[in-house]
């Protein structure tokens, strides 16, 4: 599988190769064009519920969006609730049976969805008025059955199950829980347990604290006459309920008093997350608005910005640095700057994240940097202008938010206006480096050594420690204490036996594979050739044309890619021998090779090893089939991570192989099935020449 693996890894360094973008070219600047926005038609019914109409008759459709305008309320021992009210709208309702309002909707091509704030949907012009009686139906008369509930709590609960090992996952989940606290519906998070202990009362009671007329917006878009709408809206529901807005209050989250790291521990991490965190009490009415905008853009807002050209373009830390601005105007608005980076560099990323965001605090943007922010918004802005449902959405933004009435009209002008003092001003006033929470998770016994060293300003950042759900822990003790008997040697030699035995597999000269994949909706065809004398002959091909060739013979190599032929040379050609093995396995030093524990990997418990400085292996403690493969490998002089999962094991001509391989490189995921294994077939040795 190790030929896959260095395919995918050429792939990625011609892709990256001709990624590459001349940034040097600043676009021309040039005033604000005017931006003409139509107001949306309004009424609003006696019950409190809003119509606001876009007429746009380019295309015969329609959209409906319906938002409750909601305070901000923390379910608490019922966190979950409203997540599986939104799963159980839309199936139905006390007239229309499940299996008969789903395929009317789907015999008519519509969509509709339910979310926590509302709901969606979209139809052909000539199906509307049916489409705005089912969303009646759903809306006004769900029909909550027991059987239905407890499949939507079976589901919630497996993706629960399912998401218990992501990185990302509990990453953005400690971020917001020590942002904002747990108590705050931003800061709490959905549980098995939680979820477990939920009945369907549970979910009647929330129905009807959420779904009435009062601070609800219904905004419909498309090939339609005001008139008409304003008809049918009348006609299903006028008589909507209403209720009194209900005021909660929410703790007023702050910002930590001196910048502190926050260690998560994730032992399956093979990637560092990281992300400085601030909060701030910003909406879009603060003059400070726009600016900040900007400021966000310079610092992370694309791959022209500075955490993109410092972290992947200059250090090739990572695939990507990225900041981002989530403005609030019920509670505390959050900035986030961050990224995803090696478990190796993750204290030096750390650091230059910090250096980025003081940098935008003590020094003026430049006026290149400035001009391409505006002209990337006036391009963004005005495309999002096409689009009948956005510019509804501004409308209930103006209405909701107490914005002024050309709020969006002026968006343009606004960002135009912002100068550099402006940009450095609000960085100083918002984006607070010196009293940041910098969440990092990821393999502690990796990392943690470093991250503990971190020294900013000349001064050692205090540390905390986390689990996967913020709670607070003592510092993780990575001391490795082995089973009696567990070792590299023991490990390897079991994984022998378990997939054939040493001797079986020292009879093996040759083997044959093909491999079958997707990449981009694009069929990939493999088949390679392996002896045990060091030659490999691997060839990769799409729609049946050879797009690629490698061939390893002994003390040479060479790759062919669309009839180009480079020989192989250098740490390539070291590293491409190294791996012609058939079993890599028989012929390893384990007396260079490091235990270092058990870990539980998707649910398995497994041994891993270490290799290699940047190679770790890992066999299931039970089976010992090797289950994963973690690599560090350079691409055009950036380093990058991939995994590659063995699954599927199963027996071939007495020897066991893995069926099924997933390879993962950054944000490509690929899944690999072997369709065919020979062993031992006659070898034309001319085939390595």
């Amino acid at each position: 599988m190790k030929k896959i693996l260095f395919i995918l890894c050429f792939i990625g360094y011609m892709s990256f190769g001709y990624s590459q973008v001349d940034r040097t070219q600043q676009p021309a600047s040039s005033p604000a064009p005017s931006i003409e926005i139509g107001n949306p038609q309004k009424i609003v019914f006696d019950n409190g519920l809003t119509l606001l109409v876009v007429e746009n008759h380019k295309l015969p459709q329609v959209n409906i969006n319906l938002r409750m305008d909601r305070d901000l309320v923390a379910e608490n021992e019922k966190v979950g609730t409203s997540d599986l009210l939104s799963r159980m709208m839309g199936k139905g309702s006390k007239s229309i049976p499940k299996d008969d309002f789903e395929a009317e909707i789907d015999f008519m091509g519509a969509s509709l969805s339910f979310s926590k704030n509302g709901s969606y949907a979209s139809t052909l012009k000539k199906y509307f008025p049916r489409v705005m009686e089912l969303l009646y139906e759903t809306t006004l008369h769900p029909n909550f059955l027991e059987e239905e509930f407890q499949k939507e709590k079976d589901k919630t609960i497996e993706g629960l199950r399912a998401n218990e090992k992501s990185v990302t996952s509990a990453a953005r989940r400690v971020e917001n829980f020590l942002s904002y606290g747990k108590k705050h519906p931003f800061g709490e998070f959905i549980t098995e347990e939680g979820v477990s202990k939920l009945t369907l009362n549970d979910i009647e009671e929330k129905y009807k604290e959420l779904y009435h007329a009062g601070n609800t917006y219904m905004i419909v878009s498309g090939d339609v006459v005001f008139e008409e709408v304003v008809a049918l809206v009348k006609q299903y529901f006028s008589r909507w309920e209403a209720k009194k807005r209900s005021y909660t209050e929410l703790n007023d989250p702050i910002n930590a008093q001196t910048t502190t790291l926050h260690f998560v521990e994730m032992p399956n991490a093979v990637q560092t997350e990281i992300a400085l965190l601030n909060l701030a009490s910003l909406s879009r009415q603060n003059p400070d608005y726009f600016p900040i905008m900007v400021a966000n853009q310079v610092l992370g807002g694309g791959g022209e910005a500075r955490l993109f050209l410092n972290l992947r373009e200059d250090k090739g830390y990572t695939y990507g640095a990225y900041s981002s601005f989530r403005t609030e105007h019920k509670t505390k608005s959050i900035f986030r700057a961050g990224s995803s980076v090696r478990n190796e560099v993750a204290d030096s990323a750390t650091v230059e994240i910090l250096k980025e965001v003081k940098r935008l605090t003590n020094e003026p943007i430049t006026n290149e940097e400035l001009e391409l922010v505006k002209a990337k918004y006036a391009g963004s802005f005005i495309l999002s202008l096409e689009n009948p449902e956005l510019i509804a959405s501004f409308a209930f933004n103006v209405l909701t938010q107490d914005l002024d009435k050309d709020f969006y009209r002026d968006f343009l002008k606004n960002i135009n206006a912002v100068q550099p003092e402006d940009v450095q001003r609000v960085a100083k006033k918002y984006l607070l480096y010196d009293q940041a929470r910098i969440v990092v998770t990821g393999k502690g016994r990796e990392i943690l050594d470093a991250l503990e060293n971190i020294s900013f300003e000349g001064k050692k950042l205090p540390i905390e420690y986390h689990d996967k759900y913020g709670n607070s822990i003592e510092r993780p003790n990575y001391d490795v204490k082995a089973p009696e008997g567990i070792n590299a040697s023991y490990i390897i030699t079991q994984h022998l036996k378990a997939i054939g035995g040493t001797e079986k597999l020292k009879s093996i000269n040759s083997l044959k594979t093909n491999y079958s994949g997707e990449i981009q909706g694009t069929t990939l065809a493999i088949e390679s050739t392996v002896t045990n004398e060091k030659q490999m002959l691997v060839e990769m091909k799409m729609m049946g044309s050879t797009m690629q060739k490698q061939v390893i013979n002994k003390t040479k190599g060479y790759m062919i890619t669309q009839g180009q032929k480079m020989d192989l040379e250098g740490d390539m050609l070291s590293k491409m021998i190294e791996d012609a093995e058939i079993f890599p396995e028989l012929n390893m030093d384990t007396e260079t090779i490091e235990f270092l524990g058990e870990v539980d990997l998707d649910g398995v418990k497994a041994y891993e090893i270490k290799v290699s400085d940047n190679k770790t292996l890992f066999y299931d403690i039970n089976s010992f089939y090797k289950l994963q493969s973690t690599e560090t490998v350079s691409i055009q002089e950036q380093i990058q991570t991939t995994i590659i999962k063995f699954k599927d094991h199963k027996e071939t001509e007495g020897i066991i192989l893995p069926h099924t391989t997933v390879v993962s490189m950054g944000p490509q995921e690929i899944n690999f099935t072997l369709e065919k294994a020979t062993f031992n077939d006659p070898i034309d040795p001319q085939i390595f020449e």
